[in-house]
């Protein structure tokens, strides 16, 4: 799956500050599914990982049950190549895996519906070990 979105106003973005102590007001409670993944710190999730996650969350789900992705990388981050000295602008946008998604403490990422509990959480652990940042599991 591509993780870049397909129009960007500005390609190349600052970096942004990751502030510790602010939550998300949006996104914080589940609006499709019975049970989901709640993140609670702050911190900047790449494509990969994000990617990850979501292969673990789509091989568990059969016909009936369904997965919801309640993010989206949207900011491009830029690497100069090594050898290169300093100036002479920034670095390029690399299109396969340079984007990232600024996540606040309180978002939900991911959420499941139609699907046993004990299936859903086990299979939420397993995507939650993906990601760099301590989470729980939410449920209705």
């Amino acid at each position: 799956m591509e993780w870049k979105p397909k129009k960007v106003k500005y390609k190349r973005l600052h970096k942004g500050k990751i502030y510790p102590l602010t939550y998300r007001k949006q996104k914080t409670s589940l609006a499709f599914g019975h049970y989901g993944l709640k993140v609670l710190k702050n911190a900047r999730l790449n494509a990969k990982q994000l990617e990850a996650s979501r292969r673990i969350l789509s091989r568990a789900i059969r016909k009936k049950e369904k997965m919801w992705i309640r993010c989206m990388p949207n900011i491009s981050f830029t690497t100069k190549p090594l050898g290169i000295r300093m100036g002479k602008g920034k670095g390029l946008v690399d299109e396969k895996n340079n984007w990232v998604y600024r996540l606040k403490g309180g978002t939900i990422l991911f959420e499941v519906g139609f699907m046993s509990k004990s299936k859903a959480k086990g299979f939420i652990t397993k995507a939650a070990k993906k990601l760099p940042v301590p989470s729980v599991i939410v449920s209705r």
